[in-house]
């Protein structure tokens, strides 16, 4: 699904915004995020000590070294997508080792549905955005490139 040269420049600009906030803060607002909508999720990381169902904080969230290793890896995976957008090869190379990865940690696919709801709360909170705001609906689009290339490579 190619994107139009105005959606990349949304995204490219947005995600340049948002990354300000340096990457290991946006990929602990994102996990964060993440394990708080679907708290079912933190049984994946069990090589990380978090409590099954409280409410999690970037405070608590921050102290944790490898939370943070992983939240990075998120910033930086997310950041790599961006780059690749209108790069085919790179792209699929990527989101290739993103869903291998993930399939040999034995994570459902439909873990991926929770995750697009948290990059947008976190983009569109940061930036001040309304819903339907051609950025967000720009990054709906992407997810769905995301999300299908690393399911589709869970799946091989």
């Amino acid at each position: 699904m190619p994107f139009t040269d105005e959606e990349l420049k949304l995204l490219r600009n947005s995600w340049d915004e948002v990354k300000k906030l340096g990457m290991k803060e946006v990929g602990l607002h994102i996990f964060t995020g993440l394990l708080n909508a679907a708290p079912s999720l933190r049984t994946l990381f069990y090589t990380i000590d978090l409590p099954d169902e409280e409410e999690l904080t970037i405070d608590v969230m921050r102290e944790n070294k490898k939370v943070v290793a992983h939240a990075t890896r998120i910033a930086n995976a997310i950041s790599k997508f961006i780059k690749f957008l209108d790069q085919p090869e790179e792209l699929e190379k990527l989101l290739t080792s993103l869903g291998e990865s993930h399939a040999r940690r034995q994570v459902d696919p439909e873990s991926f549905e929770y995750v697009a709801p948290v990059i947008l709360s976190v983009i569109g909170g940061h930036l001040k955005l309304p819903s339907n705001s051609p950025t967000l609906q720009a990054w709906v689009k992407a997810y769905g490139v995301l999300r299908n290339g690393i399911v589709s490579a869970m799946e091989a």
